[in-house]
């Protein structure tokens, strides 16, 4: 009788994915989810009796699963769609890896783990799931929003970046140690072996797929990629490097054919079920039993992977010229881990160098993030909003001409200048040169250490530290001069070098760029300082460098922010010439505005003005409840509110009826923010017993009004109302001034909180 166990187990496979698949679909989460759990249901660890017979076959298909997921990963590579969010895409992926090497390797130390378990967990931890979030955006319809496609940017860079990681910790295994020499020693064996893949197969794999999908043969295509794809993956594994990296190039290599849309197409079916059994196979490994042990430490992993990704992320995005509304949404759909860390996880446990807790926390963190990430998608908009009603007043006006700068910067750059092409070169050989300084120093001093006198260990064990920092520290002065005149050229740039502008804002821009400066290279100490550096002694260093930085940073901020606020009500008060009517000098203030903000602080905007209902509707909140900053761009900069104006109104401050809204952005930004207030003036207020209420009143000739101008009645002041309107017989005066004279039989029109307006209604109307 034939044996049938193998048969068995993939069919128990196939039908209990088939099932929790469509369960987790119908509740509208991703699809892994539901293989993962099919995993942990016909796992060894779930009673009361296993379901698998043989469990090796099911891991050996799941090897084959990441082949081909991989490989198909690099076939979706997608140069053109690199170039439109490059800088974006590179920035925000290597602040991401960095920071979240740093916290998981800091983490794993803080709970008492073993330096490689530490490393291991970074590593998981610094990879997003680029099968998640694809399916996740695709499935919400989300996929063309930019904050997706700077997403998908992203996930290109990590995906490269997570190659290069899983071929150096798989070297780093076979060492079983972490070594200096061993991660230059891998990288510079990645690097030759990919570079010469890439140069023989971009020559000869597209040509001669293009030979073989001339025969018209979709069986023949078929077979021949799958065995360039298997074939590369085994001459990578022979020298010594993972299978996925193989899988990966050829993917890459392929996907600059013109036969590259026609793969996918052939490969899908067959990529969907063996990637399918790779997720079930990482859920047959996870011990319920023993993840119900390490449930602290599977959600302090959790909240700081969720967390620390949102922060570097929406960081990075934002440091490219991005405003929140899209940074935000970018770091929230990146807060997950996937396939990668699977991979990652599984090595080190199949290897042995790490201890068998570090894989079903991964897994386990893989499925609380994942189940999260749709939810926090969902609520990026409203987290948005309400950072924007926190943050201080410094921080938005910060945001808004930050992004402006650099708005600037990437446009203007092209057609005019670079910046000091020279300055960069001279800055990355300096840092190269220091970092060969200290490295040599620290290698020479380290033979020398057996012939000190050790009495104090710990002070021998900083000693080649110390040697070597105080060697490098003319090169770090060099470092330092370069970056202040780099930072002085790119300053001349974002203000069109103009001598007249305030030294303030120069001041500003310099601030930020070291502000920046500091915090990128805070993230490369302490990612590639943390594993060989003594424990805390990089945290310490750089956190009180960091300290320092922002303290002076906050306060060039908050100085900006003053002048700028200054400046826009001096604008707004001036009375440019006496002969000038009301609209001229309005229209004279908006122009002076926005030649200040465009000559001075490079910002390109335009004023428009919007004018509130004179009937009680949705918009007359207060300006932080509309979130018209976050979700439109556009600022309310004054409120013309006779016989008053707000200039810079605070947020707390109410629209009434009848109120001019003086708005600043650019073009489109302006015309979000006036559908966005056209569409709240367009619906009632919520009606309460609280709610400011319009009345009306005819004011009769023995009413104190009659003959009295409103300056004079004081009807704000000590009545608590406001009179948005006046109609005197067929003609209906908007916001009337001060001078205006009340006559008898005048229709008042009262906006205010239902007791006031009652009270000024029967004053209006007295006998």
């Amino acid at each position: 009788m034939t044996d049938i166990t193998f048969l068995r187990d993939l069919a128990v496979v196939m039908a209990v994915s088939a099932v929790t698949t469509v369960l987790f679909h119908l509740l509208r989460q991703p699809v892994v989810l539901g293989y993962l759990v099919a995993g942990i249901i016909i796992g060894p660890h779930t009673p009361p009796f296993a379901l698998i017979a043989d469990l090796h076959s099911i891991h050996t298909l799941a090897e084959l699963g990441i082949l081909l997921l991989l490989f198909s990963i690099g076939l979706e590579f997608d140069l053109k769609k690199l170039r439109r969010v490059g800088t974006v895409a590179v920035l925000t992926a290597v602040l991401e890896i960095l920071f979240m090497l740093w916290l998981g390797y800091s983490v794993g130390q803080l709970l008492g783990w073993r330096q490689m378990d530490s490393l291991f967990l970074g590593a998981l931890l610094s990879i997003s799931s680029t099968t998640i979030i694809v399916q996740i955006l695709r499935e919400t319809g989300r996929l063309r929003e930019l904050f997706a496609q700077i997403i998908l940017g992203i996930l290109i860079i990590e995906d490269i970046a997570a190659i290069i990681i899983l071929v150096i910790l798989s070297s780093l295994a076979n060492a079983g140690t972490v070594a200096i020499t061993d991660v230059g020693w891998a990288f510079l064996r990645i690097s030759m072996f990919m570079a010469t893949a890439l140069l023989i197969g971009l020559l000869s794999v597209p040509r001669l797929l293009a030979f073989v999908a001339g025969f018209n043969h979709g069986e023949m295509l078929t077979i021949t990629v799958l065995g360039l794809a298997f074939g590369l993956a085994v001459l990578g594994a022979q020298l010594g490097f993972s299978v996925a990296l193989g899988a990966f190039l050829m993917g890459a290599i392929m996907a600059e054919a013109k036969e590259a849309h026609h793969i996918v197409e052939r490969i899908a079916p067959i990529r969907e079920m063996f990637t399918a059994v790779f997720f079930v196979a990482t859920g047959m490994l996870l011990d319920p039993a023993l993840v119900g042990q390490l449930w602290r430490e599977v959600l302090l992993i959790a909240t700081l992977t969720i967390a620390g990704k949102i922060v570097s992320c929406s960081f990075g995005t934002f440091l490219t010229g991005y405003p929140g509304q899209v940074a935000l949404p970018v770091g929230m759909g990146l807060a997950q881990i996937g396939e990668f860390s699977f991979i990652i996880a599984n090595l080190g446990r199949s290897s042995g160098i790490t201890s068998g807790v570090l894989y079903p926390i991964a897994v386990t963190v893989s499925l609380f993030t994942t189940f999260l990430t749709p939810y926090l998608l969902e609520s990026a908009h409203a987290v948005t909003s309400l950072l924007a009603r926190l943050s201080p007043r410094p921080l938005s006006t910060f945001a808004t001409f930050y992004t402006a700068w650099v708005t600037r910067l990437t446009t203007d750059l092209p057609r005019s200048e670079r910046i000091a092409q020279g300055l960069f070169l001279r800055l990355i050989l300096y840092t190269a040169v220091t970092v060969s300084v200290f490295v040599a120093t620290w290698g020479g001093i380290q033979p020398l250490m057996p012939l000190l006198p050790a009495i104090i260990p710990k002070q021998n064990a900083i000693l080649p530290w110390a040697g070597a920092a105080l060697v490098t520290l003319p090169f770090l002065f060099l470092i330092s001069s370069t970056l202040e005149r780099l930072m002085q050229h790119a300053s001349a740039v974002l203000l069109r070098r103009r001598t007249d502008g305030p030294a303030g804002q120069s001041q500003l821009v310099r601030a930020t760029l070291r502000f920046l400066f500091g915090w990128i290279a805070a993230a490369f100490v302490l990612a590639v300082g943390s594993p060989i550096l003594p424990p805390l002694v990089p945290l310490g260093v750089v956190g009180l460098g960091l300290l320092v930085t922002t303290y002076f940073f906050w306060e060039s901020l908050s100085r900006f922010h003053v002048r700028v606020e200054n400046v826009l009500s001096s604008l707004t008060h001036d009375n440019t010439a006496d002969s000038e009517t009301g609209d001229q000098q309005e229209r004279s203030q908006r122009l002076a505005v926005t030649q200040l903000l465009s000559d001075r602080y490079g910002l390109s905007v335009q004023t428009e003005d919007f004018v509130v209902p004179f009937h009680p509707t949705a918009l007359n909140q207060a300006i932080r409840t509309l979130s018209l900053r976050s979700l439109t761009g556009a600022s309310i900069i004054a409120i013309y509110r006779d016989p008053e104006q707000i200039i810079v109104p605070r947020s707390e401050t109410v629209l009434l009826p009848g109120d001019v809204l003086a708005l600043i952005g650019d073009k489109d930004q302006l015309d979000a923010a006036i559908r966005l207030l056209t569409t709240l003036a367009a619906q009632k207020s919520p009606t309460t017993t609280t709610q400011p209420q319009l009345v009306t009143a005819t004011v009769s000739p023995h009413s104190p009004f009659v003959g009295r101008t409103l300056a004079e009645l004081r009807i704000r002041e000590e009545l608590g109302v406001l009179v948005v309107s006046i109609q005197r017989g067929t003609e209906q005066m908007t916001n009337p001034g001060p001078d205006f004279r009340v006559e008898a039989g005048d229709t008042l029109y009262f906006w205010g909180p239902p007791e006031q307006v009652v009270a000024a209604r029967q004053q209006a109307a007295s006998r």
